[in-house]
């Protein structure tokens, strides 16, 4: 074993992905080296890219997870800026699915898997919806205050009778499913008649991926399991009985720039910490690295300076957004996100 593979003693357990999360097979061609025991690899059978591990589920709830939550129970208020680019997103799902996601029915039922402290549920209930959401991160508990019904559910492996629902959103989730098919047929199932879905991804065909190799921040190895791009994505909607109406990648400002200032501000922080004396380089990969959110010096930069940095990447995304599609189209495949609105395929 090399030194690039070599686990360290404090290092999170890491539980392998033998075969590929959406087919099956076990063929696979490597496209990142592994490091502490994952890598990156695209499956011969059905061509999507994905993880060859992840860590345990003890250490992502507990130690990734809950440390996020409570850095962030010092805010008895969402910001101003989360919530407007809150609203944005369901602009932008709207408008996606021709008006008909803004304009709900009287008692229209709304749930938001991954609803993390409830913002996209603050949004749709204002439009009318009855919202519910699926959160088991100590963040649900944010979402039920706000007035929300949340369930603790993995929908990989549990039903629990929640009944159908008009609009179901996923948004930045089923890349973290070891199973993205079956939790794809679980939204399929809990669709009401002419009920949509809205799913949303990070590209692998993202422009900027390749500079920044395996660090690059939406990979999130050790968390993120499958990496889609549009083909992909499409065969997994397509597997599990949903029918695609639009599929949209269009490039944006913000979205393609912050990854790589984070992913540059990470470098820079792991750059710092090997110059010191006696301090060998990491062995452990993605989430559980050094991150500029995990320390100190990082977190006080991103109260400083991050709120300036995240107004000045808006304000070019709404300047320059809609001219970025017209030039580009919204079928770009180099984007960041990877958006579907989505129905039950009629059988």
């Amino acid at each position: 074993m090399t030194a690039a593979t070599d686990a360290p003693t404090d290092a999170p357990t890491v539980e392998p992905v033998d075969a590929c999360p959406v087919c099956g097979a076990r063929d696979a061609r490597p496209l990142l080296p592994e490091v502490h025991r994952i890598g990156v690899v695209r499956c011969q059978g059905c061509d999507l890219v994905h993880a060859t591990g992840h860590y345990a589920a003890t250490y992502l709830s507990e130690s990734y997870y809950g440390t996020r939550a409570k850095q962030r129970q010092s805010l008895t208020q969402p910001s101003a800026r989360d919530i407007d680019r809150k609203r944005r997103n369901v602009e932008l799902y709207d408008r996606l699915s021709g008006g008909r996601l803004g304009r709900p029915r009287a008692g229209a039922r709304a749930l938001d898997i991954g609803c993390d402290t409830g913002l996209l549920l603050d949004v749709l209930r204002e439009l009318g919806y009855r919202t519910e959401g699926i959160e088991r991160s100590p963040a649900g508990a944010q979402a039920q205050a706000a007035g929300h019904e949340v369930h603790a559910l993995d929908i990989e492996v549990t039903d629990l009778g929640l009944g159908r629902f008009d609009l179901i959103t996923m948004t930045h989730v089923l890349e973290h499913l070891r199973e993205p098919v079956r939790g794809l047929v679980w939204i399929r199932r809990h669709l009401a008649p002419g009920g949509l879905a809205v799913i949303e991804v990070p590209n692998w065909g993202d422009l900027l991926r390749p500079l920044w190799g395996r660090r690059f921040r939406p990979l999130e190895l050790g968390d993120h399991i499958s990496f889609f791009e549009r083909a992909t994505f499409t065969a997994a909607l397509t597997r599990a009985g949903l029918e695609p109406e639009i599929l949209w990648s269009a490039p944006q400002i913000g979205t393609s720039l912050a990854p790589s200032l984070l992913t540059a501000a990470d470098l820079a922080l792991e750059l710092r910490r090997q110059l010191r004396p006696g301090r060998a380089a990491p062995t452990v990969a993605g989430v559980a690295g050094d991150r500029l959110r995990s320390s100190k010096q990082g977190r006080r930069w991103q109260r400083l300076a991050g709120p300036l940095v995240v107004r000045g990447l808006d304000s070019l995304d709404s300047a320059l957004g809609p001219w970025l599609e017209g030039v580009f189209g919204a079928h770009c495949a180099w984007g960041a996100n990877l958006v579907v609105v989505a129905r039950a395929h009629a059988l």
